[in-house]
């Protein structure tokens, strides 16, 4: 065949393809196709977890708003207008998915990611089957999300045409369950250096291992005291007698003088429980609170809008600190007439 007729062929192959764009789903698929992140090598069901993960699903939302504000102002499918409506309601996707971790960047590490690694990687929200968060979070560590990019992107989302009452419920759980899973995850993580973390250490004081404490010191001064004692024993140049009074002058005086340190820090300990204890408690209580919360507004099912803000506003009265976007949020919600989510 000739070049000439090569060409020929070419454009007439490219004449029998439907064009892109041709309807507003097949915009939609392509974005949705060009949004993927896990490679072509990895397995189907890691694929299909992308498909099915919080983040997948917000985008699709979106375009599914753009789709219909296309026809409601009878934008033509592939069209220049059209386009842009649906780069617009992406950006808002890209706004608020940003605001994660998100799947690792190379393409190695995603490859070596299982299906339920690659769904909690694209998660959003805590999953709704989870009944106690402290257990969650100690599994699973932070959301991923930053708090401050999340809040953005629902200012973002606030300003945009693009709403609906399944994104404001999903970025509702969104914004709360990632205060919440942040401050348990501050309260349990261990430190690498002290091993402790902020809720065991203030945990009160236990009397009994003070007192523990100061009995173990006192017979380690003991037995230092026997070992100067028998030195003699070892070392013939030194004079028995001495060595002797020296060990038990050692034994007495050091155990007089852990009696009266550990009478101090035994009473040091007992006036220091009370503070701890209302500290620990505090923790413990909020987690609760939390904990309930979360309980009371996970799932699928519509939930009130006065209620869920009154339940905000008693938390932010205990000492939570909600992110900005929330209250915004739930503004523009109330405004547009949402009671239920």
């Amino acid at each position: 065949m000739e070049w000439g007729d090569q060409e020929e062929r070419i454009d007439e192959l490219e004449a029998s393809r439907p064009p892109a764009h041709k309807t507003y789903q097949d915009t939609i698929d392509i974005i949705l196709e060009n949004s993927v992140h896990m490679p072509r090598e990895a397995s189907p069901e890691a694929q299909k977890a992308e498909l099915n993960s919080d983040q997948f699903r917000l985008r699709r939302a979106f375009l599914i708003l753009a789709r219909e504000h296309c026809k409601q102002n009878g934008l033509p499918p592939g069209s220049e207008e059209a386009l842009d409506i649906f780069e617009e309601a992406n950006d808002r996707a890209d706004n608020i998915t940003y605001a994660y971790a998100g799947l690792p960047f190379r393409t190695e590490e995603k490859l070596a990611l299982t299906p339920e690694q690659v769904k909690t990687k694209l998660t959003l929200v805590v999953p709704s089957y989870v009944p106690n968060l402290i257990s969650h979070v100690r599994e699973h560590g932070k959301l991923g999300a930053l708090q401050e990019d999340l809040s953005a992107g629902v200012g973002d989302y606030v300003k945009g045409r693009f709403k609906s009452p399944d994104i404001d419920k999903l970025l509702l759980q969104a914004l709360t369950q990632a205060e919440i899973v942040a401050y348990i995850d501050e309260m349990i993580w261990k430190n690498v250096l002290t091993g402790i973390s902020k809720l065991e250490d203030a945990a009160p004081p236990s009397v009994l291992r003070a007192v523990w404490n100061v009995c173990k010191l006192i017979f380690l001064v003991w037995m230092l005291s026997i070992g100067v004692a028998a030195s003699p024993f070892l070392i013939t140049a030194l004079p028995e007698d001495i060595m002797v009074l020296v060990g038990l002058g050692l034994g007495g005086l050091g155990t007089v003088a852990l009696l009266i340190l550990g009478v101090f820090g035994v009473k040091s300990v007992i006036q220091e429980r009370p503070r701890r204890r209302k500290i620990y408690q505090s923790i413990l209580d909020m987690i609760a609170q939390m904990n309930g919360f979360y309980m009371e507004f996970r799932g699928a099912g519509p939930f009130s809008l006065s209620r869920f803000k009154k339940r905000v506003n008693e938390l932010a009265d205990t000492g939570v600190v909600w992110p900005s976007g929330l209250f915004v949020l739930i503004e523009d919600m109330e405004e547009r007439g949402i009671r239920t989510f």
